[in-house]
Order: C-alpha cells, then structure tokens, then sequence
C-alpha cells in the first residue's frame, strides 16, 4: 500500500506549492506573478514552521524520540524529522488490528520506552486510551493526520496543523 500522507514532510509541501503555482502559471499567464507572489510568501511560511520542527525534534534527547499513533499516517515526518512513530493500524484506517497485532505494540512500547502517545483526529481513540492503560504512558494530546480541523480550532490550515502537532508532540515528550 502506498502512503498517501506525504505532506506531512514540509519538503514535500514545498514541491506542491511549486507545482500548484506552475499550474496556475500555465493556465493563466496575466496572473502568474501573483502566483508566484503567493507561492514564494507561502513558502517562507512553510521554511519557518520547518525551523521550528526540527529545533522542537532537536530538543527532545534521542531516546525519547519514539511516540505512538492510532495509524501509520507519520512515515514521511519520521524520515524528515528523526522522530519513530508505532501505531496498531497500518497505513490504512479501515480495518481495526487484531488483539495479537496490539499486545505486539505492547510489548514493543515497553521495549522501546515509547516517551508519548497520542490519538489522531481522525481515529477512534479507545484502542489509544487502550494502550495507554496497558503501558502506563498517558495519552499526550490530539495530532492532525489526514484531515484539518475546523476554521477556529488548532490545525484549521496546514501551517497550524504543523505546528499544533509539533506543539503537542514536544510537549508530551518534554512537558512544556
């Protein structure tokens, strides 16, 4: 299965806004300058919130770089990012993983020390809340994963989705 969450690496959102500013650029030539206005002013944005991740990741000592997810939505973060995500759920969220497939993840969060677990928008949170109580480790706030949140919540844009979720993750590992 392919992962379709590759917007969760920064520099693949900066490709997107590139491609999408080309597009507009092609399709309507009088107003390409303010596209690519808007996609250079866009992209300061994303360089700015990515500053952040990776001052917020380089805070958090090495052996507490391992949190747990509802789903595997965090695999292009992780590789951008140095972070290790577990999750019970595949790529996927349509079908639920079996009782072996969750005390493996068990098993594996004691081994590894997994220092934070989160539930995602998107997930039903009792399996979390499930492995949470088996593990001891407290459930350490909501990450946005595959969808926004509404206009006036936390992750209403992507930027805000970035940073809420660095925000949460930080804050769970290092408790600020």
């Amino acid at each position: 299965v392919t992962d379709p969450h590759a917007f969760q690496s920064i520099a693949n959102a900066r490709i997107y806004v590139k491609n999408i500013a080309e597009a507009f650029c092609a399709a309507d030539s009088d107003g390409c300058v303010s596209y690519q206005t808007n996609a250079a002013a866009y992209t300061k944005k994303l360089d700015a919130v990515e500053g952040e991740v990776k001052a917020a990741i380089a805070s958090i000592p090495e052996s507490k770089r391992v949190v747990i997810t509802s789903h595997d939505a965090f695999g292009y973060f992780e590789h951008a990012y140095g972070l290790t995500f577990l999750a019970p759920q595949g790529i996927s969220t349509d079908s639920e993983p079996s009782a072996a497939d969750v005390a493996k993840l068990v098993t594996q969060v004691k081994q590894d020390k997994a220092a934070a677990i989160f539930v995602e928008n998107i997930t039903n949170p009792r399996l979390i809340e499930q492995i949470a109580s088996e593990t001891g480790i407290k459930v350490g706030g909501t990450l946005y994963s595959d969808a926004l949140s509404q206009p006036d919540g936390p992750a209403a844009t992507y930027i805000d989705m970035m940073h809420n979720n660095i925000r949460q993750i930080k804050g769970a590992i290092l408790g600020s």
